[in-house]
């Protein structure tokens, strides 16, 4: 035992900051690889043309507005409905 104990002592410890600057830097490392990934990605995606993007822009909108009539339409018609039935039910 005693043949081990000094060679334990003489064995260099890691200090506390030196394992914070090894645990940022891998931090540093690991996110600059995330950021160039993402970057090679991006560089894949098939982007839209302007007239490609107005021509969805107006379908899209055209569709939302016809919905938004759709349940206005059915909400009067319900609440019409319910007044009606619930008035007669009830007077």
């Amino acid at each position: 035992m005693e043949e081990v104990l000094p060679a334990l002592r003489r064995a260099p410890v890691a200090q506390g900051d030196q394992v914070a600057v090894s645990r940022a830097a891998a931090l540093a490392q690991r996110s600059v690889g995330y950021l160039r990934e993402v970057r090679a990605e991006i560089r894949k995606v098939t982007w839209p043309t302007w007239p490609d993007l107005r021509r969805t822009t107006v379908v899209v909108s055209i569709f939302v507005i016809a919905i938004g009539i759709i349940i206005g339409i059915m909400d009067v018609v319900s609440s019409k409905l319910l007044i009606d039935v619930l008035g007669r039910l009830f007077t």
